[in-house]
């Protein structure tokens, strides 16, 4: 940011106007704009840009003969810039950190042991279709499968099934246990050869079809093992 200060006292960004949007266009078109020294007034005789000059000069070497470059002090935000200025100025030095993380899992709140990714709770094994013997991972929560790269279960190529959300199986960690629920798809999914229209509480080696897809759940975690038993020990 390039703080520069008008004739009138206003302070505004440099790299974003030329002239001082505080006074309005053309106002104190040719009156230069001060920098401000390390105590905080105003350096007499130095002269930083003319706003609206459009001379393209660098701000830090257009300099009175004999001055010295001065140190430029950023105002207090909220004293001198709009709430949209100040805000972006408050982030960027560091004091209102970004809310962009990822979702924390379950496993990553309740297990202290470091681990490379989020655990795996079981696996649907491929027993039909274009996958026949490859296994796919299963997580904690909800595991959305489909034909879409972005599916947690993703069936690529398999025209049968839907893009997206075709079926979810569940991970319930404080329960222990797998559930099958309808995804967003108009079509339909079977768990055993019944149809799924509601949860359904799945154990090891049930059948789910989806299309001319055959997914058999072959869990780890159950009420025999679960990771935060790990942690007990």
């Amino acid at each position: 940011m390039n703080l520069v200060r008008c004739s009138k006292g206003h302070f505004y960004d440099g790299d974003r106007y030329q002239s001082c949007p505080h006074c309005g266009a053309g106002a104190g078109a040719d009156q230069p704009t001060m920098a401000m020294n390390d105590g905080g007034k105003e350096e007499p005789g130095v002269t930083i840009a003319m706003a609206g000059s459009g001379s393209g000069q660098d701000p830090e070497t257009h300099l009175g003969t004999g001055d010295r470059p001065t140190v430029k002090k950023s105002p207090r935000p909220e004293e001198n810039f709009g709430t949209a200025e100040a805000i972006d100025l408050v982030q960027r030095q560091g004091t209102i950190p970004d809310d962009e993380g990822k979702t924390i899992s379950y496993y990553s709140q309740n297990i202290t042991a470091p681990v490379m990714g989020e655990p795996v709770t079981g696996w649907l094994v491929c027993t039909k279709g274009k996958y026949f013997g490859q296994s796919f991972p299963l997580k904690s929560g909800r595991n959305f499968i489909g034909r879409g790269r972005s599916m947690d279960v993703a069936l690529e190529g398999e025209p049968s099934v839907s893009r997206d959300r075709h079926a979810v199986v569940i991970y319930e960690p404080k329960e222990r246990m797998f559930i099958a629920q309808p995804g967003d798809s108009r079509e339909l999914f079977y768990v055993n050869d019944k149809v799924v229209l509601d949860n359904v509480t799945l154990k090891a080696y049930d059948q789910l079809s989806l299309g001319k897809v055959n997914l058999m759940l072959v869990p780890c975690c159950g009420k025999d093992f679960a990771w935060e038993d790990l942690e007990k020990k």
